[in-house]
């Protein structure tokens, strides 16, 4: 247990140190590793080539560079490879001397185009290879440094390369790199990635079933248009009638004031927010009229709080899903310039005289991928939200990974696993459950053999919040690929000022964890997975 405390505050750390980090991965792999590695553990392969014979050019690929990388700082020796795949895809493989035979690769954030030196993605690797997999990364065909956010869309061919195209070609060079190096293909593949990356997973499940054996996929932007869509909408929304942080606290209270307690447990955790009936212009002070003060709310601003609950509509229907209650309240694992934040803050509600993520994500989104015929300059507040939305059925094809029929991933032996955080305020969390429900409607009532949805209470985007986010899905997920042990729950932990304060067991859903009515409410062994139905 202190190992796996060491772990958890090490990948803390670097992840806060990295704010964007979050947008990409849960950061939690391989913390269990050693749990199943003894029992689990393939043979151990060593090179066959010296790291600098895999220097290579195709017509489609070539080595820029291949540099044996000395063991230091607790990291394994290793080969590092720099690639291209044309025209502008960049990859890179890591190859360590010491070989679990497991091809591990992780996934994107946001609009993607990070370096290997970006953000988390160095200790992300590191985790890795600490561990002997053989690591692979993309930056998907663009630079996001000299193209941000989504302006590298007005070229069809660098669409295409960060919805599918670069992901898919990384994998079989990397495989196809890794073979050369050792002289034998991996045993098996692997993919971890959350939000973008969760998609990436997605996507690679439905349209390249061959990739992986095993993925990862968390807080997947699955509907990824209509989701980008409704960012613009939130951002528009709260842009026009601000929600400062002081009245957001009254939000926050005045919800788990109200629903904290109906799972049973009054534990400052909304387990399953759709139980929920809080509503802003019911359950809040409101301001008397022609009044703004710190104890209530304006009609104008009860009616926005409404709003992102209720989601975005297009033509009198829902485009989407609307955003549950549950992210309003500070949390002590999401700090940012030493202050705790909520999961609205910086995707909902920005700082004086910025604009919200929500805001920059759906901007870019329209005017570089929705409507580019318009222009850099467009402005997005003559985007029409009844009449747009149908016209982008044709990059709906191109860039969600909604299509729920996964036979041909499930027949070649591949399970995935997705989870979302209830408490998720960059995407609705809904998305995730229709997406299993569906799933489960296409391919039979044993869908559970080979796909299963962990949803995490309180937990924001991926990864921190008010409830348990600490949890090793990667390791559970190789026990399920290669032992056939599917998780029949996932252990989660909370950490706060170094030390373990909680810890919950994770449910397949539909199944929910429930207090077993002794013990305390901060161990695992007090709670049991349900079914509420």
């Amino acid at each position: 247990m202190r190992r796996r405390l060491r772990l958890w505050l090490v990948v803390s750390a670097l992840t806060l140190a990295h704010p964007s980090a979050a947008l990409a991965q849960n950061g939690y792999s391989f913390i269990d590793a050693e749990r199943s590695a003894t029992r689990y553990a393939l043979a151990t392969a060593r090179p066959r080539l010296a790291c600098a014979e895999l220097l290579a050019a195709t017509p489609s690929s070539t080595i820029v560079a291949a540099e044996r990388i000395a063991g230091a700082d607790g990291l394994p020796e290793h080969c590092r490879i720099s690639g291209l795949l044309a025209p502008e895809i960049r990859f890179e493989i890591n190859l360590p001397s010491a070989w679990n035979r497991r091809f591990y690769m992780f996934g994107n954030g946001g609009f993607a185009g990070e370096t290997p030196a970006a953000g988390s993605r160095p200790h992300l690797r590191a985790a890795a290879l600490l561990h002997g997999f053989a690591t692979a990364s993309t930056d998907t065909g663009h630079d996001a440094t000299s193209e941000p956010l989504a302006t590298f869309a007005t070229s069809e061919q660098k669409r295409i390369d960060y919805a599918f195209r670069a992901v898919h070609l990384t994998a079989v060079e990397g495989k196809r790199i890794t073979a050369a190096y050792y002289g034998q293909f991996p045993a098996y593949s692997y993919w971890d990635g959350c939000s973008t990356g969760g998609r990436q997973g997605l996507i690679s499940a439905q349209r390249f079933p061959g990739d992986f054996d095993g993925i990862v996929a968390g807080a997947p932007v699955l509907a990824f248009v209509d989701a980008l869509t409704q960012s613009l909408w939130n951002g528009l929304v709260l842009a026009e009638t601000p929600v400062p942080p002081e009245k957001l606290r009254l939000v926050g209270e005045a919800v788990y004031a109200r629903c904290d307690a109906k799972d049973g447990v009054k534990d400052g955790v909304i387990d399953d927010p759709r139980r929920c009936d809080f509503d802003p212009e019911r359950h809040l002070t409101q301001c008397p009229p022609g009044l703004d003060q710190p104890s209530c709310l304006t009609p104008a601003q009860g009616a926005a709080v409404k709003k992102i609950y209720a989601g975005v509509t297009s033509a009198g229907r829902p485009l989407l899903f609307g955003y549950p209650v549950g992210g309003e309240v500070a949390s002590q694992s999401e700090i940012g310039n030493g202050v705790p934040k909520s999961g609205w803050d910086g995707w909902l509600i920005a700082k004086s005289g910025e604009k919200s993520l929500h805001y920059q994500f759906g901007e870019s989104f329209v005017r570089f991928f929705a409507l580019p015929k318009a222009g850099p300059d467009y402005d997005v507040r003559s985007f029409n939200f009844d009449t747009d939305p149908p016209r982008l059925d044709e990059l709906r094809q191109l860039l969600d990974a909604s299509n729920p029929d996964l036979s041909a991933f499930r027949s070649r032996g591949g399970k995935l696993l997705m989870y979302f955080g209830w408490a998720d305020m960059a995407l609705p969390p809904l998305m995730g459950i229709d997406y299993y429900e569906k799933a489960e409607a296409k391919n039979g009532a044993d869908t559970p053999d080979f796909l299963r949805l962990f949803m995490v209470p309180g937990m924001f985007h991926c990864r921190g919040g008010v409830g348990t986010d600490r949890f090793d899905a990667m390791t559970a997920l190789i026990d399920w690929v290669e032992r056939g042990e599917p998780p029949a729950m996932l252990v989660a932990a909370r950490e706060h000022e170094g030390r373990l304060v909680r810890t919950r067991p994770l449910c397949p859903y539909p199944q929910v964890a429930r207090y077993l009515g002794s013990g305390s409410t901060d161990e695992t062994a007090s709670f049991a997975c349900r079914s509420d139905h």
